[in-house]
């Protein structure tokens, strides 16, 4: 298993200057407005939401701008070795499967019995 990412959330797109790049010292690599329609079935957020992917070094932080419920996007990305095997573990195990089909690799997320939310890829 492989740390993929972390996403975060803020309320303030300055910060990604302000904070991340000058503090912490990362880069951004790529940003992106996730659309409403995958928002709302991934995370029940209804809205388009800006998205910043941040690097330094080994560490990759998505960082989602949004002004309420700032924990509504927060997730773990990991990478495993069989995604289908773990997908049927975790629906065996009655856990929260959101599975978004697409052309691309389909989008996976699973939820703990908490609510904390993983996406999983293909490593």
């Amino acid at each position: 298993m492989k740390l993929e990412h972390i996403a975060i959330t803020i309320d303030n797109s300055d910060e990604i200057f302000n904070f991340y790049e000058r503090i912490l010292g990362m880069e951004q690599s790529r940003n992106f407005v996730l659309d409403k329609t995958l928002s709302t079935k991934i995370f029940g957020v209804h809205k388009n939401l800006p998205v910043y992917l941040m690097k330094r070094e080994d560490l990759v932080l998505e960082i989602f701008i949004y002004k309420q419920n700032l924990q509504s996007v927060n997730h773990l990305c990991i990478s495993v070795e069989n995604r289908e095997k773990l997908i049927k573990e975790v629906q065996d195990g009655g856990y929260e499967t959101i599975i978004i089909e697409r052309k691309q690799p389909d989008l996976v997320f699973i939820k703990d019995k908490s609510g904390n939310i993983f996406e999983i890829k293909q490593r």
